[in-house]
């Protein structure tokens, strides 16, 4: 038997949305060099507080609409599935005009904020709202192809939209000279194209009379998961905040590089599941059928995550002085349990979509309520005694317990048989070979990545020997080698 087909669609969509994703910190990689010749250290912190400010007004603006759409296409018949789409995005666009010409009241407090001088405050800061307003027109698309699986059309608009930005910022800064004001006219240039695409693409196939019930609705669905969109920065970023409290800067600038490493499981793994999964689970929604689906996808989710911590864990060192310099070995030791933190949230997404199915997202944010109170008071408390190590800690503590938080709201709502016991023997395999690799490592210094090595080849076969996994998993991945093999062959 093989791994069922809708696991593996999961995986084909998600890898694909995976790409979309690793593409855009590829671009943001290659615009560094951009920002660090071409402008000065008062221009780039403007612009990742425009960056920010961009962040939590799209978070704000969109209030969960691309998931309240989801979940309402899931309840109607295909007839009223162009007035509901139709309607959310209507409705999102209006409503975010109104709410960003009130903002444009406040011109003279958000150029200050931004750190401008009144001559150019102005007329960059009104582009940063319109660039605001425009990103919706792409994000409503995007999240529209997602929920239909249309992989394709949004890996070639993400492309599309990640190269134009790359495009006009080099030509505007490098050869224009035009500094901080050249990016935000090249994102202009480019959220105006994708914009203008998007609403006859979407008016082409949907129109319909919007109706202002439906976009209530909508609202009412999905406002309460803003809360949840804002959690994730703030569980992100708040220990730097902290800690340039509490520790010199040299040490944050030592960790915040171990902490980047440490998201790579973020970019590799939880973002394209994310992406694959949850579109689905809002489609097919709690069918019995499906939920051994859903088991299936957090199982092989954990045994993928667990490789990525046994290697991260065995090998971070030497790639971070090979990529780096040697002083931030000093703190490669944080990259596991951020990888770990990561891992811990990357449960989240199949049990937010159970609540926000059974129409209880007002508990959703709740709990991301009570979950950044979590988190600011463990940073306070454990940065101020422990330093770095307290930052650890605290984001490890703070994303166990909002996902537990979220997990016991599930119980509650819908019963659900997550193969725990499974799991469980997958999480004390990775952990007793993390230990004993680390035991025999001390002893024999010389060796200790011949010994990573053999842990890190060691777990998929300890797998199978303990029959964690069978001959279902077994004939999935003989099945996915021959489809790469005729791929390539062909």
């Amino acid at each position: 038997m093989n791994i069922r087909k809708p696991v593996l669609i999961v995986g084909k969509h998600g890898l694909i949305y995976g790409l979309g994703n690793i593409l855009s910190k590829v671009t943001i990689f290659f615009l560094i060099p951009i920002y660090t010749n071409y402008l000065t250290t008062k221009e780039v912190g403007i612009l990742a507080l425009i960056e920010m400010t961009e962040m939590f007004f799209i978070t704000i603006g969109s209030s969960a609409i691309y998931q309240s759409t989801w979940y309402k296409l899931s309840l109607n018949s295909k007839d009223s599935r162009s007035k509901i789409i139709f309607s959310g995005y209507m409705g999102l666009i209006i409503s975010n005009i109104v709410l960003l010409a009130f903002l444009s009241f406040f011109m003279d407090e958000f150029y200050q904020f931004l750190g401008f001088s009144k001559n150019t405050g102005y007329s960059i800061g009104y582009l940063v709202l319109i660039n605001i307003l425009l990103q919706f027109g792409g994000t409503f698309t995007l999240a529209l192809w997602q929920y239909q699986q249309k992989s394709i059309p949004f890996i070639t608009l993400s492309i599309f939209q990640l190269i134009g930005i790359l495009a006009f910022s080099i030509y505007f800064v490098v050869f224009q000279s035009m500094g901080i004001f050249g990016i935000i006219l090249g994102k202009f240039i480019v959220f105006l194209f994708i914009f203008v695409f998007s609403t006859i693409f979407l008016i082409k196939k949907y129109f319909s009379i919007p109706s202002f019930k439906i976009f209530y609705e909508l609202i009412k669905f999905g406002y309460p998961l803003i809360f949840i969109g804002l959690a994730t920065p703030i569980l992100n970023v708040s220990d730097r905040y902290f800690l340039n409290l509490f520790v010199p800067l040299s040490q944050i600038g030592i960790y915040s590089i171990n902490y980047k490493f440490g998201m790579l499981i973020n970019m590799f793994l939880i973002v394209p599941l994310q992406r694959g999964l949850l579109p689905m689970i809002y489609r097919e929604g709690l069918k019995d059928e499906m939920k051994p689906i859903y088991k299936d996808v957090l199982f092989y989710y954990l045994i993928i995550g667990c490789f990525f911590i046994l290697g991260v864990t065995f090998f971070i060192e030497p790639i971070i002085t090979w990529i780096s310099s040697p002083e931030y070995t000093n703190a490669a030791y944080v990259v596991p349990f951020i990888s770990t933190a990561y891992l811990i949230a990357g449960f989240r997404p199949f049990f937010l979509p159970l609540i926000a199915l059974k129409d209880r997202t007002d508990l959703l944010g709740k709990i991301a309520v009570i979950g950044i109170a979590v988190c600011l008071s463990l940073n306070y408390v454990l940065i101020k005694q422990f330093g770095i190590d307290g930052a650890v800690a605290a984001t490890v503590f703070s994303y166990l317990i909002f996902t537990l938080s979220l997990y016991y709201v599930t119980i509650k709502i819908e019963i659900m048989d997550w193969g725990w016991p499974r799991i469980g023997k997958v999480i004390a395999l990775a952990f007793i070979i993390i230990s004993g690799v680390h035991v025999v490592g001390n002893q024999w210094n010389s060796f200790e990545w011949i010994f990573g090595l053999i842990g890190f080849i060691s777990f998929p076969v300890f797998l199978w020997a303990f029959r964690i996994i069978g001959e279902r998993e077994i004939n999935g991945v003989k099945s996915i080698i021959t489809f790469l093999q005729n791929k390539i062959k062909s």
